[in-house]
């Protein structure tokens, strides 16, 4: 395992619990460092399973290319959410609050755009607003926060970059839009962004951060096809009125996964395959198609033995042509 230079603990501490439970030391190990610790490591293994972004991710496809390692990819993601006439918009919102904020934002299958019917938008978006504003922000060691740091200023910085233009741009901002250097370097208040276009640079490229826009649409149509209308395609959430519908919605929609009354589900569905198409990745972990990815398949075929078996076979019958 090789972590990001930003979050190594996490890594040594899955560690420490993999031994404590039995593992033996040798068949996990984890080497901290930048880049370049990456690069190294693939001149050494036999498979890269990488998550990242989608720009670290192509070059991590090109250097394994060069020693023909098989290789999976988790990238980025700019996910959807789709909330359709007849979904709880008290329910909706609620798990939006978990899909959009959790971890600041900074999960690669966080929503960041949010497509609602519009006889339910203007409802919808209240509902939103309120129970974002009721979101704990600040720093602590139990559970009585709900909104916490981001990982750096620098990064809190580009997020609130990113907002800012969609503001000059036109955008409206319902909920937060602002850092909070009065509780720490690199806070950043949930925010809730109306009035965004398709063309601004927030609603095509990843934030990675406590910002989510939200889009009127006509119809379930509309919103699929704007939904699809990106480069990315990792995960989506879909809510509305009855099950088969969103059953519908769901398998038209151009991800890796999709979950109906849900955001982030998939991450902990530990049975079922997770990735992304387009440029979200390459590959699939979790379930069957998970641990398979880290093997190499062999076929072992056997023939009758007798008369030189089947390859003798062969000659027979081409000698047979031949004499006719």
């Amino acid at each position: 395992i090789k972590p990001s230079e930003m979050t190594p603990l996490s890594a040594t501490l899955a560690r420490s619990l993999l031994l404590e439970s039995g593992l033996d030391p040798n068949l996990v190990s984890v080497v901290h460092g930048a880049g370049d610790a990456g690069a190294e490591l693939i001149r050494h293994v036999d498979y890269i399973g990488f998550t990242g972004g989608t720009t670290t991710g192509r070059h991590v496809a090109v250097a394994a290319s060069e020693r023909l390692l098989p290789y999976s990819l988790e990238l980025g993601g700019k996910n959807p959410m789709i909330v359709l006439q007849g979904a709880s918009l008290g329910d909706a919102a609620t798990g939006l609050l978990a899909g959009a904020f959790s971890n600041s934002g900074q999960t690669c299958i966080s929503v960041e755009r949010v497509y609602v019917q519009e006889s339910i938008y203007d409802e919808f978006a209240r509902r939103l607003v309120e129970k974002a504003a009721n979101l704990k922000i600040g720093w602590s060691r139990a559970w009585d926060i709900d909104i916490g740091s981001m990982i750096s200023k620098e990064h809190s910085d580009k997020v609130m970059g990113r907002v800012q233009l969609a503001v000059d741009q036109g955008a409206r901002v319902l909920a937060g839009g602002r850092q909070r250097p009065d509780l720490g370097p690199a806070f950043m208040e949930p925010t809730v962004l109306a009035n965004v276009s398709d063309t601004m640079p927030i609603s095509k490229e990843e934030t990675f951060g406590p910002v989510v826009a939200l889009y009127p649409v006509r119809d379930a149509a509309d919103a699929i096809a704007r939904a699809n209308n990106s480069d990315f395609g990792l995960n989506a959430s879909i809510w509305a009125g009855g099950i088969q519908q969103a059953r519908e919605v769901a398998r038209q929609i151009e991800t890796g996964s999709a979950a109906i009354n849900s955001t982030l589900l998939i991450y902990n569905s530990f049975d079922v395959p997770m990735g992304g198409v387009k440029q979200s990745g390459i590959g699939r972990r979790h379930g069957e198609h998970g641990i398979l990815r880290y093997t190499q398949t062999q076929s072992v075929v056997s023939s009758f033995s007798t008369g030189g078996g089947y390859d003798a076979l062969m000659l027979r019958i081409k000698s047979e042509r031949m004499a006719r």
